[in-house]
């Protein structure tokens, strides 16, 4: 679901979504930079849990949740919350989803693991790197601005094999048609590079893809939407409030499928009166667990 941004003369410069006792705030986002891959990874147990929970969402709900993450860091005196780093969105006008493979349910999630290529469309790193790789890694790709293509249908039937999640490649990959992992990438092209470099290997660096920083260890999230990239810490701080979001929508859906409109589920009314004159004011959904649809149970949002 889409709200877009109401403005006024004091206009509030967030809008939310509020819960029971959870305000989740719709979404923004961004990253810096950094150089050197992490002492250790996240704990495997902790990571695998956020994993599971994060196969329920999307890049929507998400990223909501993050911007309220982000608001309340921003305006919090509470250290804790002022630690937040916060989630970051590739350049979704340059990475592209290229293949998902059916049984996915749409969504790749995975551990990154990080190759910069020792030069521009050479890569012998790439299948140098794919030797390293398990189940659950997301390979993420540096090409240095390579113009030939640095994987393809051999790579991506070796990396499911593997059971690898998927591939991003800032840069070109081919084969798109015969693609079987999740496949990424900013360009395409059906020329393929050389293998002659060797490179520093996987997880020697951080790499920067489409516009983000990412470091070895992170999660890589990607759906139909796009590729989202943080700390294990971080998407576990979004989990709560994006389960929220997914519970409401798909109860504003089931109303709307049974013929309740829209906004009768919100204070939409009262929310565009207020901005209207100016007035401070946040959309927000009605107690969804009083709104009765026929032949529908009701459901707990929180």
């Amino acid at each position: 679901m889409l709200i877009t941004r109401l403005t006024g003369a004091s206009a509030l410069r967030h809008v939310t979504f509020q819960f029971r006792s959870a305000s989740v705030h719709l979404a923004a986002m961004g990253r810096g930079a950094g150089k050197a891959k992490p002492a250790a990874y996240p704990e495997e147990h902790h990571v695998k849990d956020i994993i599971k929970r994060l196969q329920k969402l999307g890049t929507g709900p998400l990223c909501d949740a993050d911007k309220g993450n982000r608001h309340n860091s921003s305006t919090s005196d509470d250290p804790d919350l002022k630690k937040y780093k916060g989630l970051n969105l590739m350049d979704t006008d340059a990475m592209k989803l290229r293949h998902a493979p059916k049984q996915s349910g749409g969504v790749m999630i995975g551990v990154a693991r990080t190759v910069q290529l020792p030069r521009p469309n050479d890569f012998l790193a790439v299948l140098s790197a794919l030797t390293e790789l398990s189940a659950g890694d997301v390979l993420v790709v540096n090409t240095g601005g390579s113009t030939r293509a640095v994987a393809g249908s051999l790579f991506t039937t070796e990396a499911m094999r593997r059971g690898v999640s998927g591939i991003v490649v800032d840069g070109p990959i081919r084969d798109v048609s015969e693609l079987e992992c999740f496949a990424y990438s900013t360009k395409i092209t059906p020329y393929a590079g050389t293998v002659q470099h060797v490179g520093e290997g996987v997880d020697a660096s951080s790499v920067q893809c489409a516009g983000v920083t990412v470091v070895p260890g992170d999660i890589i999230f990607g759906d139909g939407d796009g590729v989202l990239c943080g700390s294990a810490d971080t998407f576990s701080a979004c989990l709560h409030d994006a389960e929220h979001i997914v519970a409401a929508e798909k109860r504003l859906m089931e109303g709307m499928k049974v013929g309740v409109s829209l906004h009768s589920m919100t204070n939409f009314d009262e929310h565009f009166a207020a901005r209207k004159e100016g007035l401070e004011s946040s959309l927000t959904f009605k107690d969804l667990r009083t709104v009765k649809f026929t032949g529908i149970d009701s459901i707990e949002v929180s």
